[in-house]
């Protein structure tokens, strides 16, 4: 991957020269520059990785064609920079401007400019991982401590420049959705998920780590929290949410490593509605923030947008029909697979949805801020005890249908 020098680390370092240089090099202008901007920050407490500003630019020549608002993506403030960076999160989401975007079957943010000072090789990032999940348990923690301290103090820079989708109507994660959304989404999912769905070519995007490859670390963040989760909420939680708590302690790595045993399609890996704009004119969805993406069963994103989307007290009917439209949607190119293990499917990424929540929210590595994130995230796990409230976990890993 192509990196660059003078890559910003803060919104404190945009100058109108480096938005000249970035929009020249990307070939939006030519002999113009910017002579003046402004930003405003935007999404507080609902990206966490990622501090995200609109900018708006005023050019040389008042008759340029050249956008005259753009959104900058840069790393956020240190702790969560540091979990990012340690992920390699940043660096994907760059790749998938890159070398992705043009080709995906669904409608993202126009790529206008990125940047990153130091990448590394794809095939290492890939054989790193892999290596590290075969590690102990114990020895990912240290090694993870001493990551962090690194990168602590050598962060790398990023820098994203895409279309700034503010003139559409954005989800919003607190709010849900209506079903007529639901239905749209769903159905751009699979849209997709089809286009790579056991493709050949995912192999070949060794950027794109399989979910499997990342058991370990995320049983070690489960294991390292679900403490200080349970001490949290000791008051609320029934006996049978305790019973579960119990259950990702002995079978969490064993839920991944099953769920990347399913035929993958590229999964975006946060599908929620704070990534999701919505076309009205159009009738279309605009799905942003590619971090998380990963390669496993496109059950794993249905599941983690419905955990998120359905309020508390949606009926297993209203979900099997959700669920039964993302299906049909799935067989317009061509997959083929059983309603009854997409249930299956659902039901595992509902599973594997909690166990990555519950370390989420009480992480000292993650900071949520103060208002918006901690009440969205406590929302959140109350929206996936109730779907998961009929789920036989005890045997679901025993259990998989045609």
């Amino acid at each position: 991957m192509i990196t660059q020098p003078e890559v910003p680390f803060s919104l404190k370092d945009i100058t109108v020269d480096w938005f000249t240089m970035a929009l020249r090099e990307s070939g939006i202008i030519d002999d113009e520059k910017i002579v003046s901007l402004t930003h405003k920050v935007v999404g507080e407490e609902a990206g966490f990785n990622g501090e995200v500003a609109i900018f708006k630019l005023e050019y040389s020549d008042q008759r340029s064609s050249a956008p005259n608002s753009m959104v900058l993506k840069i790393p956020t403030a240190l702790k969560n920079r540091t979990l990012g960076q340690t992920m390699g999160l940043y660096e994907k989401e760059i790749r998938f401007y890159r070398d992705l975007e043009s080709s995906v079957n669904i409608r993202t943010p126009r790529h206008y400019y990125s940047a990153l000072d130091v990448a590394d090789d794809p095939d290492v990032v890939l054989e790193r991982l892999v290596g590290l999940n075969k590690l102990p348990m114990w020895l990912i923690a240290i090694l993870a401590i001493i990551a962090s301290w690194v990168i602590s103090f050598t962060p790398r820079r990023y820098a994203l420049l895409i279309e700034d989708l503010s003139g559409y109507r954005l989800g919003d994660q607190a709010d849900g959705c209506s079903e007529e959304d639901t239905k749209h989404v769903l159905t751009a999912m699979a849209k997709l998920h089809g286009q790579f769905w056991d493709s050949k070519e995912l192999p070949g995007m060794t950027w794109i780590a399989p979910v499997a490859a990342t058991s370990k670390i995320i049983q070690m963040m489960y294991l390292q929290n679900v403490g200080k989760f349970i001490s949290a909420n000791k008051d609320t939680l029934s006996e049978r949410q305790l019973q579960l708590t119990q259950w990702f302690k002995d079978n969490g790595e064993a839920l991944t490593e099953k769920l990347g045993e399913e035929s993958p399609t590229l999964l975006h890996g946060d599908f929620r509605l704070d990534n999701i704009c919505f076309d009205d004119a159009k009738g279309e969805i605009i799905l942003f923030d590619w971090q998380t993406m990963s390669s496993g069963p496109g059950g794993l994103d249905m599941a983690y947008f419905l955990s998120a989307a359905l309020p508390v007290g949606t009926g297993e009917e209203k979900i099997n029909e959700l669920i039964n439209i993302y299906h049909e949607a799935l067989k317009i190119p061509g997959v083929e697979i059983s309603a009854a293990r997409l249930r299956w499917q659902y039901e595992m990424g509902m599973l594997a949805t909690l166990q990555r929540i519950i370390p989420a929210a009480h992480t000292a590595q993650l900071d949520l801020g103060s208002d918006r994130g901690p009440q969205m995230m406590q929302a959140w796990l109350d929206k996936i005890f109730d779907k998961v409230k009929h789920v036989q976990f005890e045997t679901i890993l025993d259990r998989i249908p045609d």
